[in-house]
């Protein structure tokens, strides 16, 4: 059988160690299920799988051990319910957000309107780039989603250079897991929401067309020189 592998990734369906079965990645906006996703989710993984649901660390719910054949039926299924699928391979993840100030007590920003700002400027999951690329936004500096381990990072914090004291976010860039694990470094200034916007789209568009194949943000960074990067992504 010819099954093109890497489409089935961007559609959100990964190959298992088992031939002929793989393992659903669904996503929702900021990681957040509503009982009738649940309910749809439990009943795939009884009818298409083998009963069993997985939390990823990107706020997503796997299902895995389902068929080949059975995939269109549950991407229809899927549709209907209105649950997103997720995306594997050489592209822009799942953006993740804590609860930010909708219900934690030390939020000082809400995640949740700027992970839905970052989606409506196209910065969408699932999106082709030179590699991985993720997104995390944590409420406060405690950075819950660990800001200083993405791509792109950003907590809410006080600007205290601001005779008002305005919040913003802080923002860290570089970071990665993987093979060659990094730790992000932090920008020197409190930036508003709509200056995040852009920045966010300038390091994307910057990354797409300048990164090789499997070379993550990191390594473009060590590769061209932080003082260049921050000037292209300023211009």
């Amino acid at each position: 059988m010819n099954i093109d592998y890497d489409a089935l990734k961007k559609r959100g369906f990964l190959r298992s160690k088992e031939d002929g079965l793989f393992t659903l990645r669904t996503r929702m906006q900021a990681g957040n299920y509503r009982d009738g996703h649940l309910e749809k989710l439990a009943r795939i993984a009884r009818q298409y799988g083998r009963g069993i649901t997985h939390l990823t660390v990107r706020q997503g719910i796997e299902i895995p051990f389902i068929k080949y054949e059975d995939i269109e039926p549950v991407e229809k299924e899927l549709q209907v319910s209105g649950i997103k699928t997720g995306t594997s391979g050489p592209r822009l993840r799942a953006t993740t957000a804590c609860p930010g100030n909708n219900w934690c007590k030390r939020g000082l920003v809400n995640t949740f309107a700027l992970f839905e700002r970052i989606e409506n400027a196209g910065i969408l999951c699932g999106t082709d780039l030179p590699h991985k690329f993720k997104i995390v936004i944590s409420g406060c500096p405690n950075s819950c989603t660990r800001a200083q381990g993405s791509e792109i990072g950003l907590h809410g914090a006080v600007d205290l250079s601001h005779p008002e004291k305005r919040i913003g976010y802080a923002v860290y860039l570089g970071g990665c897991g993987g093979r060659t694990p990094r730790v992000g470094f932090k920008l020197g200034r409190i930036f508003s929401e709509e200056e995040v916007i852009s920045l966010i789209k300038k390091i994307v568009n910057f990354y797409k067309h300048h990164a090789k194949p499997r070379q993550r943000l990191a390594l473009l960074i060590e590769e061209i020189g932080k003082e260049n990067f921050l000037k292209a992504i300023s211009a």
